[in-house]
């Protein structure tokens, strides 16, 4: 009998436990056992069906060999995840097809509309459930919990699988799994992005007709012996669907990875190494560019990225032959409208599809690739449609006319059911020819294209047209809410989108668990140019950055604070609409608006890592400021400017910026600008040669911040003064700055300073030969930077646990761990601040003393070369232990 769990304790408000699951290897069950796997299937999805029901649960959804299931709470739905895994286990399946389910579990709120279950936390829960093996019940830190309230029996374990990056999620989610007796526990590690090594869609796009291309850049890959290769062609001709497609094939090929990086949300050379840490999964480190992020993370690793839309970035040119020159391993697969004109480059043509030849037989039109997509497209709009003896001839000439262009056929296709096939080439025929007339001089293939988008255009009302044009705005997707902004009530949008999906001008995608709405590139490209001829562009782009500066706003005081994902999920899933936002504040006459955004967003950039964006756009603010002449707008990008260069490891800079702030804001005599760029300007000082000034202007500006109520400037300052005091050897005066600092970040829910003060502690423990507490402080600094995703206190709280081993006497863990964090830090070009480095070279000192130099040299060497999840297990166990 399966063990069970004391309390039925139900989750609060709601919260729900979601329980996702599905069939290991059901492809390969399927061609294994053809005769036998639909009669497994309906048992499976049976004995699942019992177990949810039996715990007073709620079927959502079964599609093919996966199930989603609701739960009143955690312990019912853990509980019948392992019945349900022990009535597959007894089952007695015939001829050895036999079913290995992975089951995923997560607590959370969800929306409901109808029988639609939607929102991030389902979101989170399918993508926990995709990590599991056959046979395991993988859990949420969440459901964790609520099985602790709920007193889970002594015999079922409950197992630390440490934390993971899942698909689409930005923040590492700690996971845990169920050790049952009478199940298996023995389990391969669970396969999250780092194990993946991909961030490829993980829907792969059908081709049609691409069987020589695909196989002859299968080849090209598998070569390696060019290293750029760029897919060009004419805007949806299908090179993204093609690049896809060969990464999925080029994977056993890369050890290190294939990476995705979409370039179509930025418009500056400058922020291409940005979007690659993102793709990668990589923090900018302070003090480096991004672009040294990468090659410095890469090095000589075997590596394919792949980038999509270049055409509007050629001149970035030098930014790939830079990552090729230092990653020897690295290889660059490129989609673009034209070749980028670099030297190794490789271009790959990407034709259209062929079509069918006037008189060919009727067995070779159907299997002729265009005639294909365009039947499977229409059956979208008509599901019983085919092509039959009455309709060949007319779609074989309608995919001439549109010359085998897979986005042309797609809008041709959208029209079937309105229009049937005859009336639809009627149309396209007498459009093509007054195009024609029009534009002699425009390549054929753009010349179809455009008009395809055109002529869908013209079949709109006057309502969807407005929706159609201003949509495109938006940069990277949009959802209802932020469309429905840009006419302010004088629309009513619903109707107008459901057409414009219908028509395929617009597609819908999900993310972080909700529908968004999006454009091909084409698609926007002639949208947008349409907009721009109206009398409306400027009001459109007007409350564009009025709502999307609302966003920012309104979630800018939570980007640090213990409840911060959904907010800078949220705004990292809005960057590019930010962008264009940005770009139009800082084309108006006034500079105040600029200075809103920067300032909201500078927390988000620094918390994140995202140096380069921080840079650019500040940069360009100040600028617009200087030109505007404005001096308050002025004082403040300088002063988030000051930040943003100090944490990126740029103290003179943020010297002079910070200084230039202060002095204005002293002739303004605003004194909340006085105390903020009175800290970071006196921080900069003291670090560049000034201490005593520094400090005194530092000390100065934390009265001030104290006089005026502002915490954060008050929380600052002190972390200030601490490290003052600290590299002055005053330890005892250092701690009660932290101590103090750390009230102040607890009343105001600030995670970001929490974990650099509590491994300063950890240190301090250390040097009295207190390492008990010193792996307590430790240990939690190592948790915090883990559950909210700060790589630089990770590392810190790692350099401390190497202590903890140190004052333990176990020599050899401690310098595995002094090895994988100096190879780390090596690896991203960076060493810790002067106070934080000196603290952590007393440690090496005294383990190298101890092991002497020949065994610390060997041990440490392995711990460079063992893999960071591993270092993170072992120093948890460290300090659990």
């Amino acid at each position: 009998m399966a063990p069970s769990i004391e309390s039925q304790t139900q989750s609060s408000g709601n919260s729900v436990c979601m329980l996702f699951t599905d069939i290991e290897g059901s492809t390969n069950l399927v061609d294994s056992y053809p005769d036998l796997y639909d009669e497994m299937l309906l048992r499976h999805n049976e004995l699942l069906r019992n177990a949810i029901h039996t715990y007073g649960g709620e079927e959502v959804n079964v599609v093919g060999d996966s199930v989603f299931a609701l739960f009143p709470g955690s312990v019912q739905g853990v509980q019948a995840a392992i019945d349900a895994q022990f009535a597959l286990t007894k089952e007695e399946w015939a001829q050895g097809c036999k079913p290995l389910v992975r089951m995923g579990l997560h607590c959370g709120t969800v929306r409901r509309h109808d029988a639609t279950v939607t929102g991030i936390e389902v979101h989170r829960a399918a993508r926990i459930a995709s990590v599991a093996h056959g046979g395991q019940i993988v859990i949420s830190n969440v459901v964790r919990d609520e099985l602790a309230e709920g007193h889970i029996r002594a015999t079922v374990e409950v197992r630390d699988l440490g934390f993971h990056r899942l698909k689409d999620l930005r923040y590492p989610e700690a996971l845990f799994d169920l050790v049952v007796p009478g199940l298996q526990s023995e389990f391969a590690p669970i396969s999250s992005i780092g194990a993946n090594r991909t961030n490829l869609p993980s829907d792969v796009p059908v081709l049609y007709g691409r069987r020589l291309e695909l196989a002859r850049l299968n080849q090209i890959l598998t070569d390696k012996q060019n290293r750029i290769v760029t897919l060009t062609g004419v805007g949806g001709v299908g090179k993204t669907s093609l690049a896809i497609c060969a990464g999925r094939s080029a994977l056993p090929l890369y050890p290190r990875g294939v990476f995705f990086v979409q370039l179509r949300e930025i418009d500056d050379p400058d922020l291409i190494g940005s979007e690659i840490c993102k793709a990668i999964g990589l923090h900018e480190a302070p003090g480096v560019s991004a672009i040294e992020t990468v090659c410095n993370s890469l090095g000589s690793a075997e590596v394919l990225l792949i980038f999509d839309t270049f055409e509007h970035l050629v001149e970035a040119g030098p930014v790939i032959n830079a990552i090729l020159k230092a990653c020897p391993g690295i290889t660059v697969l490129s989609t673009s409208r034209e070749p980028l004109k670099l030297r190794s480059e490789l271009e790959f043509a990407v034709p259209p599809l062929s079509v069918p030849d006037e008189g060919e037989s009727d067995a070779r039109i159907l299997a002729n690739p265009s005639v294909q997509l365009f039947e499977r497209l229409a059956r979208r709009e008509q599901s019983d449609f085919a092509v039959g003896s009455e309709t060949l001839g007319a779609v074989a000439r309608i995919c001439r006319r549109l010359d085998g262009l897979p986005l042309a056929l797609e809008l041709a296709a959208s029209h079937v059911g309105l229009l049937s096939v005859a009336e639809l080439e009627d149309r396209l025929q007498s459009s093509i020819q007054d195009l024609r007339s029009k534009a002699r001089d425009i390549d054929p293939r753009h010349r179809t294209l455009r008009l395809m988008i055109g002529w869908s255009d013209n079949l709109l009302t006057e309502g969807q047209r407005r929706v159609f044009y201003a949509s495109a705005v938006f940069n990277g997707g949009f959802g209802l809410r932020a469309v429905a902004s840009l006419f302010e009530g004088e629309v009513d949008v619903v109707d107008h989108v459901e057409a414009l999906l219908d028509k395929s001008l617009l597609f819908r995608t999900m993310a972080l668990g909700h529908a968004r709405l999006n454009m091909l590139d084409t698609v926007r490209d002639y949208a947008l140019d349409k907009l721009r001829r109206t009398d409306a562009y400027e009001t459109i782009r007007e409350r564009h950055a009025d709502h999307f500066t609302e966003l920012v706003l309104s979630a800018a005081p939570n980007v640090m604070t213990f409840n911060q994902r959904d907010s800078v999920e949220h705004l990292m899933n809005e960057a590019g609409n930010i962008r264009v936002a940005l770009e139009w504040r800082m084309g108006q006459p006034s500079a105040h608006h600029s200075a809103t955004l920067i300032e909201a967003l500078t927390w988000l950039w620094i918390s994140r890592g995202q140096f380069s964006e921080a840079r650019t756009w500040s940069d360009k603010a100040l600028q617009h400021a200087r030109t505007t002449g404005e001096a308050e707008p002025l004082a403040r990008i300088l002063n988030s400017a000051a930040f943003i260069r100090y944490m990126s490891g740029d103290p003179e800079s943020a010297r002079e910026n910070g200084v230039e702030s202060h002095r204005i804001y002293s002739e303004l005599g605003n004194k909340a600008g006085i105390a903020s760029a009175g800290i970071i300007a006196g921080i900069a000082k003291a670090t560049t040669g000034e201490p005593e000034a520094g400090g005194a202007l530092i000390v100065e500006s934390f009265e001030l911040a104290k006089l005026i109520g502002d915490d954060h400037g008050t929380v600052v300052a002190l972390i200030a003064i601490g490290e003052g005091t600290r590299a002055e050897g005053d330890e005892a005066a250092a701690e009660e700055f932290y101590l103090d600092a750390l009230k102040l970040l607890d009343k105001l829910g600030d995670t970001y300073w929490h974990g650099h003060l509590l491994q300063n502690l950890a240190h301090f423990r250390l040097h009295s030969n207190d390492w008990r507490n010193a792996a307590a402080l430790a240990g939690q600094a190592l948790a915090i930077g883990e559950r909210y995703d700060y790589p630089m206190v990770v590392n810190l709280a790692v350099a401390a646990i190497s202590g903890v081993l140190a004052a333990k006497e176990n020599w050899d863990g401690a310098a595995e761990i002094i090895g994988a964090v100096n190879g780390r830090l090596a690896r991203l070009g960076v060493r810790f601040e002067p106070t934080d480095d000196a603290d952590f070279q007393r440690i090496v000192s005294a383990v190298r003393k101890a092991s002497g130099n020949k065994r610390f040299a060997r041990v440490s060497e392995k711990g460079a070369k063992r893999p960071w999840e591993q270092i993170l297990s072992s120093c948890r166990a460290a300090v659990a232990s």
